[in-house]
Formats: structure tokens, sequence, C-alpha cells
């Protein structure tokens, strides 16, 4: 009996900590499906956050910069965010996931496994995660701190990661490599994404023409919102060679007026299937002022997949060759030559 009244109320204290805190910016590339909860987040500011380091087998320093060391491989995995999921799959690390978030739902067998929430802090069960008795949680560094700190005091090892670019995704794979013992793996994922990136590259260059195609990307539109150059999805664009109508600025994922996209004048308007069922090119148009806009004119409104491209995760790669073939359709026009240059070493 006492041990029962110890371990409630632990977790009544857990409930107590999380309840008070902020929402997790669910919205923002790798922590949902989607893009709604990034709507409604007025500021999503980047700011700079360490690398991420392998100091030896079960030893690595996180993005908040915290030295986690482990015992022993990691065997019972909770996973807080959708990206992270994906990336421990991809390791082969399916059979040690036991907990994960509701929008974790790619590969398929991520859907089956025990549910402890949403991602973000308010819907996170805290006895959930107990139960599951994990010997590493792995947590966004950006929203999930009051959750890291409470695990820390109850001995559960946890992980902040999170990453922005590409080089940070193969950083992080590597990461977990090291505390799963799957470094191998890690690193034949790592150089097979690389190989990729480069192919894609090169199409890139070949296909782009002298002067960058403007693009706006259209993350919610009431309010509208977009993604900034310095932003993950921000990143993505720039590998496609294209031309974000923003500017540079601390926010990731701003709120912009209309006549600052009209101003702009994209010649290509992306957005996500997580939030846009069907485009409808009327809709566009009937937009104060937006039928002189360049893509609207040309119909150049194109929808992208809004899990592929909200996660950095090993899916990145597979939303950068959609927005490269519907920015340039004369390779997507080429066809088998193209999929043999992308296939190529695969």
């Amino acid at each position: 009996m006492k041990r029962s009244r110890v371990c409630n109320w632990i977790v009544v204290v857990l409930l107590a900590v999380f309840s008070g805190c902020g929402a997790d910016p669910a919205g923002s590339p790798g922590s949902s499906s989607g893009n709604s909860t990034a709507a409604q987040q007025d500021a999503a500011v980047a700011t700079e956050e360490p690398k991420v380091v392998v100091i030896n087998d079960l030893e690595v320093r996180d993005r908040l910069d915290r030295v986690v060391r482990l015992d022993q491989p990691a065997v019972r995995i909770v996973s807080l965010t959708p990206a992270k999921t994906e990336l421990l799959f991809a390791l082969g690390l399916g059979d040690k996931v036991v907990g994960v978030t509701r929008n974790c739902n790619y590969p398929e067998q991520a859907s089956r496994r025990t549910k402890v929430g949403g991602g973000t802090l308010e819907s996170t069960s805290v006895e959930t995660i107990l139960s599951l008795k994990p010997d590493l949680v792995i947590c966004k560094w950006d929203s999930h701190q009051p959750m890291i700190a409470s695990l820390e005091r109850l001995k559960i090892p946890a992980c902040a990661l999170g990453a922005e670019t590409l080089d940070q995704l193969f950083q992080e794979a590597r990461l977990i490599g090291a505390l799963t013992d799957r470094r191998q793996q890690a690193d034949e994922l790592v150089q097979t994404m690389q190989a990729k990136h480069q192919r894609l590259t090169k199409l890139v260059q070949q296909a782009k023409p002298e002067k960058p195609i403007r693009v706006f990307y259209e993350v919610w539109d009431d309010p509208l919102m977009t993604a900034a150059p310095n932003s993950f999805i921000g990143d993505v664009l720039s590998m496609a060679g294209l031309e974000n109508i923003l500017t540079e600025t601390q926010v990731r994922y701003p709120k912009i007026s209309s006549e600052t996209v009209i101003a702009g004048d994209p010649q290509l308007i992306l957005a996500p299937t997580s939030h846009f069922e069907a485009i409808e090119l009327d809709s566009f148009a009937a937009r104060p002022g937006w039928s002189v806009i360049t893509a609207v004119k040309n119909e150049r409104i194109h929808l992208v997949s809004g899990d592929q491209i909200s996660r950095c995760g090993p899916r990145i790669l597979d939303a950068l060759e959609e927005i490269v073939l519907i920015a340039y359709p004369e390779l997507d026009a080429a066809g088998e030559e193209t999929a043999a240059a992308l296939e190529a070493n695969e």
C-alpha cells in the first residue's frame, strides 16, 4: 500500500507540473501530422541550439546541451514526436518503440503502439508513460523542457531532439544509433539519404532557370501563414532551387498579409495536404487581389504531402523530390530517365 501511495503521489505531482505548461507547436515541422496548430501559433521564433554530439556508445549530448548516458542500449523507447518515430523505425527499432503520440501515423506499424497523448505537454498522459517503463523518452527540445526535467527527477532518461535541417537530421540519426546499438544502421541510413540528396541536387541544377522560381508556401489560410526561409520547410524549398517570396525573419512560421503575397507575385504556390483536401483554383483567384498573381493566372497551385514536408525525418527527401518534380515539370515529363536517376544506387 505504501508503494502504491508513493506512485500515486508522483503521478499527481507530474500532472500538476505538466498541466501548467504551454502547448507544443504541433503544426511546426516534425511535431504533428499537419499544420493546424501552427496556424494558432503566432511566433515560432528561430533560436540557435547546440549541435547534438555522439560522445561514446551510450553517451551523447542532446540539443539542449545535456549529456545523456545509458547503462545499456535502449530497448523500451517512447517517442513524443512523429519525425523521430519515423526515424526509429527507419533504423530498425520498431520493436523497441513502446509508446508514441496520436500523430505518429507512419509507418503503419507505429499506429499500433500505445498512445501517450497528442504530442503537447497538455495532452500527454504521464501515467501512460510511466506504465510503459521506458528506458529512453525522445522529446522535442523546444517545447518539452518541463517534461524532460520531471523525467530526470524520476531517473528516466530523456533525450531532447528536433532537427531543423538535413545535416541536423543526420546528426540525430547517429545519436539515436549510439543510444540503441544501431550505429552501423544509422551510418547506412545517412549515406543512403546523402546519396539521394546529391542526385536531387544535380537534377535541380540541371533544371532550374537562371532566375529562380518565386514560391509561396501557405501553411494556413486563416490567419494566412507561411514558412520563412530560415524554417525547416523554407530550407526544403531552398534545396529545390526555389526563391521564397518572404525575406529572412526571426519567426519561422509567421503570419503574412495578402498584400505581401500579392507584392511578392509568386510563380508557384504550394500548400500541405494536411490542411487542404483539394485545391480549388477559383478559391485562390477569389481572394481579393490574388487574381493578378502569376501562380494563380498560370494555375500553378499544388498540394504537397503534409506529413512529409512537415517532419524532419527519413522521408524528407521524398518531400524534396515531390517539390522538385512540381517545380520543374519537364523532369516529370522525362519519366523513366528521371526515375532512373533518382533510384540509382539506392
